[in-house]
């Protein structure tokens, strides 16, 4: 999600270049809208980045083919636009939509930024955001040109069979060793990486444990539902449905003109079914974690740009739904990720410019199936 700044600055440029052609004069307020979104939350003049530049570029020449194919229909999308039409509805940003409900707008735009870079075109590709984060077009792998196959050899320039030498008894010998030791090099390497996880899974599960103790779920009463929700727009925050057919919620704090601080998350214990939260860029703590601390639903958590660190991170380990969290540019440590091992949904994790190491994340990657961890550039 995670995306790091950077992704989210490119994914949104991407929004303004797909939209364009495809929107109706009476939506065409929703491209300057799209602008105002993207230089709002990601545009730096000082940027320095060179991979955020070479993608930028990249973007300007490709314009509409960024989720488009070149030379066909505007209806027809290459996998990333077909990724980001998936949650980003053109006919949702009339005119009327956007100047009534301006922040949800704003809202469901980063959501489906976010829920893009994560896809990818196949099993085998890397996910959207990856690819963008190193300066390359989301699709391009897709759009790249097959290589010219190459001549078949005519039967006269073929190798005849007896110029080919066959392996001697040795060679093959030798060849059977090397691989050998390779396949018992990296058995070995994920046996200590898993041997060094297991005491960290335990101390995890204990903390889990005492959090889950510590800080139940109440029920969620409804009149005091509708007065916490009151007290988070009043902090700056925004709380919309996934869907209208679902009470799943999403709390949004990083879009706030106002500073956000630690008491800005208490009222959320008394909101029921939040899966995902938004903090990037605010100026909340370990403190304000705790608030977090046991909520049962919760999937997605961005705390890029926080002032969170190692401490803060135990009230997140009894969260056993979280699969998506966001460390980047924190003060997170080695220390702060061993509070993760009990975790068993993370499958994204971002921690860009933190104080983690590469041997800490090999260690949680080998505790945790399927999770992805993304060091960026250290």
């Amino acid at each position: 999600m995670l995306r790091s700044l950077a992704t989210f600055r490119v994914l949104a440029a991407t929004i303004c270049f797909c939209v364009v052609l495809s929107f109706s004069a009476r939506q065409a307020a929703a491209i300057p809208f799209f602008w105002e979104v993207f230089e709002k939350q990601y545009v730096h003049a000082d940027a320095k980045d060179d991979k955020v530049k070479q993608f930028s570029a990249a973007a300007a020449a490709a314009k509409c083919n960024v989720c488009h194919i070149d030379g066909k229909s505007k209806k027809e999308r290459n996998p990333y636009g077909v990724a980001l039409a998936e949650t980003l509805k053109k006919e949702n940003f009339k005119k009327e939509r956007i100047e009534g409900e301006r922040d949800k707008a704003e809202a469901e735009v980063i959501a489906a930024l976010e829920a893009a870079s994560a896809q990818k075109e196949n099993d085998k590709a890397k996910p959207f955001g990856e690819l963008i984060a190193a300066g390359s077009l989301p699709s391009a792998a897709a759009e790249a040109k097959p290589e010219t196959p190459k001549e078949e050899m005519k039967p006269e320039e073929a190798p005849k069979t007896e110029e080919v030498a066959a392996l001697s008894p040795e060679a093959i010998a030798k060849f059977k060793a090397e691989l050998r030791a390779e396949m018992e090099a990296e058995l070995a390497a994920a046996k200590a990486a898993l041997s060094a996880a297991i005491p960290k899974m335990l101390d995890a599960t204990v903390t889990a444990n005492e959090i889950a103790a510590k800080y139940p779920q109440a029920p969620i009463d409804e009149q005091a539902e509708a007065e916490a929700m009151k007290k988070i727009a009043e902090f700056g925050g925004t709380i919309n449905r996934v869907a209208q057919s679902s009470d799943a919620k999403v709390v949004t704090y990083h879009l706030s003109d106002k500073p956000v601080h630690d008491e800005a998350l208490a009222p959320l214990r008394k909101i029921g079914n939040v899966v995902e939260i938004n903090l990037m860029g605010t100026e909340v703590t370990d403190a304000g974690l705790e608030h977090l601390a046991g909520l049962k639903q919760l999937e997605r958590l961005n705390l890029a740009k926080t002032k969170v660190t190692d401490s803060g991170l135990r009230y997140l380990a009894a969260c056993e739904k979280l699969s998506y969290l966001n460390l980047y540019a924190t003060e997170v440590s080695d220390a702060g990720i061993d509070h993760l091992y009990s975790l068993p949904s993370l499958r994204h994790l971002y921690l860009w410019q933190t104080k983690a190491t590469p041997e800490s994340a090999k260690q949680l990657s080998a505790a945790i199936p399927g999770l992805k961890v993304n060091l960026g550039s250290m």
